[in-house]
């Protein structure tokens, strides 16, 4: 037993001295270790079980949450949910939540997806505060869409411009 906790403690270890590096960024919770919440990140974030992090180019990735400001790439939350004020690219997990799309593209696959601004979302139910491109899923809400609620899919007002 003694072996498995000494082995434990060691790979911890070797995992936080990666974390050190631009190309990787290991969290455990909201500002833990302590530097990771201001830390830009060009590589993989990885949350056990928790990222928050400034700026991600790259990958985040986490068991329950990710919480990146602005993110280019790739978000993957195992078990619960992806926040990024600012998306340009791809978030996948049972909760998404997005405030603006600064880049060409913003997609979100999840059960519930809530974008600020634009951008693809695929759920159960999706809801955009400004104006998504798509929406398919079993209740779409698009504030400034084509029509503000309906089933199964929807579009963005300025989709038919």
């Amino acid at each position: 037993m003694k072996k498995i906790f000494i082995a434990c403690v060691l790979g911890l270890a070797c995992m936080l001295q990666l974390a050190a590096d631009d190309g990787f960024g290991l969290g455990v919770w909201f500002d833990v270790p302590n530097r990771i919440g201001s830390k830009s990140i060009e590589g993989i974030g990885l949350g056990l079980p928790v990222i928050a992090n400034s700026q991600t180019e790259g990958a985040s990735l986490a068991l329950c949450g990710n919480n990146v400001q602005k993110m280019e790439g790739f978000q993957f939350a195992w078990l619960g949910f992806n926040y990024a004020r600012s998306l340009e690219g791809v978030q996948l997990a049972f909760v998404n939540m997005q405030r603006k799309q600064h880049g060409d593209f913003a997609l979100q696959l999840g059960f519930y997806n809530q974008a600020g601004e634009n951008g693809v979302q695929l759920g159960f139910l999706n809801n955009a505060h400004n104006n998504a491109t798509f929406q398919l899923g079993l209740i779409n809400i698009n504030k400034n869409g084509l029509l503000p609620i309906m089933i199964f899919v929807n579009f963005g007002r300025d989709l038919f411009d």
